[in-house]
């Protein structure tokens, strides 16, 4: 009898147990969906939180909220994340493996089931008390406004920046004492006050006095190496043998070529004592009597003194006085200058509260400029007060913030915040950062325009509003690499702690916050941080590093995906990469993957099994595949594919139809026959950037036969010998083609782009082209606006009438042979810069009687 009611007392609590868990199990799926649902809503509170009144924001009560709110983010995610993981897992098994393995998928929904439960548990908490403790009656009502700010350049132009007038007397006196020994001019101010625009103002207009100037730019992370090449790079022409240099050789080719001769090198941004010991000890700059000079700028006394032999050569820069605030602030808000009666006591209240920051000038003019009404400047000035009382933010940061959250779109801030990952100084690759923002859905497609469309034209946004400044252009106009403003990158990064949107790791200072990092930017070793087991890595969905070369490990880094399962961006930049561990393949949820060393030579082949990676970018690396593996054709969510030469593309199988739909980038791959199949059979439908790498010219001749299939592509580069087919086979749709090191004759390319009715860009490069005679027939390439020619093996150049009527810039660059310029060139209305290095030497007599009015000739001889 006991052992019965035993079992029935048993029963009685086992039973509810079990029907609780299937419960759990089959209910997990819809659970999460739930649960999603509800972290889309929690995100759209946070967002329209931001934009509330910011002294109810400063509030402890709804600061400890927020910071609970934010805390479930992560969290939730992580859920998501886990559940979508292991959905795939199993739907890839085999269906003998799906029921080896259905026990340990079911416990794992059942795990997904509870902390779910969990989860809504927590949300209800935190919302209870927010009930409690304040009311959504007692929130300040959002200040927003509909109205964009009017696309324009608030860029502080040299000639308009006030109050520097005095100062640049002073330093260019410093400059120009009857000393004829090397002196060192420092000039010393806190971050935003103008220390670059001042020497970069002094260095254009006392270039003519030195026979040798020279600007560099040190970034907060920087390396010697790339610090004496900059310096070099501004003085003379830089080749490969120069490139392979270590620090050492680099110095002792500086200073031989500085040697006996009179050079002014300006170098901004030095802010570390023991750089410039660095530079002293290796002598790279000549003492000599020639009358030679050295600025410097620092926001460091100590480097100041130090550098400089004497006080009379520190120029300690001031902030602007209350009239020059006002009357830089009056030329950036009112077009002619002129203030409005009734606003000028305000403006000169608002000017006075910059603290005489010119970045902080600029940065609050595009908030005045928007709205010029009476009662929006008191509240501006309200807010700014208040701003500017924080303890806990450097000067300038509360005005950033004012105008962060009213002059920036909402669309474009996280894509500000996310420049933020980037070091300081860094020269950031525009494509990659156009594919970043894409694949963490900060941008996304968008009615018939792709997402990349949209992001460029984010970053031109982001220009136009003087947030970023552009270092290179690309061959067409557009941004190739550029920087974020020192201030705006300083602002992003606390931004972004303190929303949890993303946390730096730098090699002296780990930027951390009470948030659960799940975006983190590494500034040195990846191997600090995967060795010493930190607590946050399996919840990390990006991960950036940005190492220096110069400086990586030599056993290099292990990448081992079961640490972080639900990384969705992984870029190791220049970080030595040792392995990449099979596992990868459990990654399912990544989207962006760069490994850019030359070390890593294999990859594991089930990286190309990743359903949803949109970049992969494995270029310079030295993986070697005769054939990608056939997995990447069941990568329909591949955007672009970057691979190292020699990469031939895998065959398909009789029965896989399967197209990569959304592919739009791919290079550099060697076509042969099956590539030319592929192209035919319209597998990348999408493709806009294709990069040929040419080994066997009949293979690659058949490829551009059917290049025709590619309605959408609007770039083509082809490198190694190569033949054309007959002429009308390449899309109209082209508007750039390069072509490198292709030994074509010039007539057969002529007759095969000149009917290009789109194409813009030109480029025709290292002999890749060859015949006595480059003809170009009358009105061909009518939409042509740039033309770059080096080291082609042509003797005559000859344009009919018409031809190249919309050339804008002309580069010629060691055609050694072409004797002479059409004489049609002088005629062409729009074109603005002619540059040609290295002519031969009749062309250089030409050239030194050439006379043109209407556009910039730079020669090079």
């Amino acid at each position: 009898m006991e052992s019965i009611h035993l079992v029935t007392e048993l029963l009685h609590f086992v039973i509810p147990y079990l029907k609780n868990q299937v419960q759990l199990i089959k209910g997990a799926p819809e659970q999460v969906r739930s649960l999603h649902s509800e972290l889309q809503f929690i995100e759209k509170s946070l967002k329209q939180y931001e934009s509330y009144d910011r002294i109810f924001m400063e509030d402890n009560t709804v600061q400890e909220w927020l910071i609970q709110i934010r805390s479930l983010v992560p969290e939730t995610k992580g859920i998501f994340n886990t559940y979508k993981t292991a959905k795939h897992v199993q739907n890839q098994r085999t269906w003998p493996n799906r029921w080896l393995n259905a026990v340990p998928h079911v416990l794992e929904l059942r795990d997904i089931g509870k902390r779910v439960k969990k989860m809504k548990k927590k949300i209800e908490e935190i919302n209870s008390c927010k009930n409690k403790y304040f009311l959504e009656s007692q929130v300040a009502k959002p200040k927003r406004n509909s109205e964009w700010l009017e696309r324009q350049r608030r860029e502080v132009e040299e000639e308009n920046v006030e109050g520097f007038e005095v100062a640049i007397q002073q330093v260019t006196s410093m400059l120009l004492t009857k000393a004829l020994t090397r002196e060192v001019v420092s000039i010393v101010g806190t971050t935003g006050s103008g220390k670059t625009t001042l020497a970069k103002k002094i260095h254009r207009t006392m270039s003519k006095q030195f026979e040798h100037p020279a600007w560099a730019f040190v970034p907060s992370i920087y390396s010697m190496r790339g610090l004496l090449l900059d310096i070099l790079k501004d003085l003379m022409p830089i080749g490969e043998e120069t490139l392979k240099l270590d620090d050492v050789r680099l110095a002792q080719k500086l200073r031989n070529f500085l040697q006996g001769k009179k050079y002014l090198v300006v170098i901004d941004g030095v802010e570390e004592t023991q750089l410039w010991e660095t530079l002293r000890k290796e002598k790279v700059f000549p003492n000599e009597n020639h009358g030679s000079r050295l600025l410097l700028t620092t926001r460091s006394t100590r480097v100041a003194s130090l550098a400089s032999s004497s006080r009379d050569h520190v120029h300690k820069l001031d902030l602007l006085d209350e009239t020059s605030r006002w009357t830089l602030l009056k030329k950036l808000v009112f077009k002619d200058g002129r203030c409005y009666p009734e606003l000028e006591h305000l403006g000169k209240q608002i000017a006075t509260k910059c603290d005489g920051l010119p970045l902080a000038i600029v940065s609050l003019a595009s908030l005045l400029d928007r709205d010029k009404r009476y009662g929006q400047w008191v509240d501006i000035i309200s807010n700014v007060s208040w701003y500017l009382n924080q303890q806990d933010s450097p000067p300038c940061f509360g005005i950033l913030d004012l105008t962060y959250h009213t002059t920036i779109p909402e669309h474009l801030r996280k894509c500000l915040l996310y420049l933020g990952a980037y070091p300081s100084g860094s020269e950031i690759l525009a494509r990659q950062v156009i594919n970043l923002w894409v694949a963490e859905e900060l941008v996304k497609d968008e009615g018939g325009s792709k997402a990349e469309e949209i992001a460029w034209r984010y970053l031109e946004d982001l220009f136009s509003l003087s947030l970023i400044e552009v270092v290179r252009k690309r061959s067409d106009g557009g941004i190739r690499k550029f920087r974020i403003h020192e201030i705006w990158r300083m602002f992003c990064v606390l931004k972004s702690e303190r929303t949890g949107f993303l946390q730096v790791h730098t090699k002296f200072v780990s930027h951390s916050s009470n948030n659960t990092p799940w975006r983190l930017s590494i500034h040195h070793e990846l191997r600090c941080i995967l060795s010493n087991n930190q607590d946050y890595l399996p919840d990390i969905c990006t991960l950036l590093c940005f190492h220096d070369r110069d400086s990586h490990d030599s056993k290099g880094s292990k990448l081992d995906f079961d640490r972080s399962p639900f990384l969705t961006v992984l870029d190791v930049g220049s970080t030595r990469v040792s392995k990449v561990d099979e596992n990868i393949k459990r990654s399912c949820l990544l989207k962006y993957l760069k490994l850019n060393h030359p070390s890593l030579n294999r990859l594991p082949r089930t990286l190309f099994s990743l359903p949803n990676l949109q970049t992969l970018d494995i270029k310079n690396t030295c993986v070697m595949f005769p054939y990608l593996p056939s997995g990447i054709w069941g990568m329909q969510n591949l955007r672009h594919l970057l691979l190292p030469p020699y990469t031939m593309l895998p065959k398909r199988s009789d029965q896989s139809r399967k197209c990569l739909w959304h592919l739009q980038t791919l290079s550099t791959i060697t076509p042969d026959g099956n590539t030319a199949a592929l192209i035919f059979h319209s597998r990348f439908p999408s493709l806009i950037k294709l990069s040929l790498n040419s080994q066997e010219m009949e293979n690659t001749k058949r490829c551009l036969e059917r290049l025709y299939k590619l309605g959408c592509l609007q770039k083509l580069k082809i490198i190694n010998r190569a033949v054309f087919p007959v002429p009308r086979t390449f899309p109209t749709s082209l508007v750039k083609v390069s072509l490198v090191k292709t030994d074509l004759a010039a007539d057969d390319v002529m007759r095969m782009l000149e009917y290009l009715d789109h194409l813009q860009v030109l480029k025709l490069l290292k002999r890749s082209i060859r015949g006595p005679e480059l003809e170009m027939k009358p009105n061909s390439f009518p939409q042509l606006r740039f033309l770059f020619m080096e080291e082609i093996l042509v003797k005559t150049w000859r344009m009919g009438d018409g031809a190249m009527g919309s050339l804008e810039e002309l580069t010629i660059t060691r055609c050694h042979e072409l004797e002479s310029l059409p004489k049609q060139l002088r005629h062409l209305h729009n074109i603005r810069h002619v540059k040609v290095n290295s002519p031969s030497h009749c062309l250089r007599r030409e050239l030194e009687q050439l006379n043109v009015q209407q556009c910039e000739v730079q020669i090079h001889f």
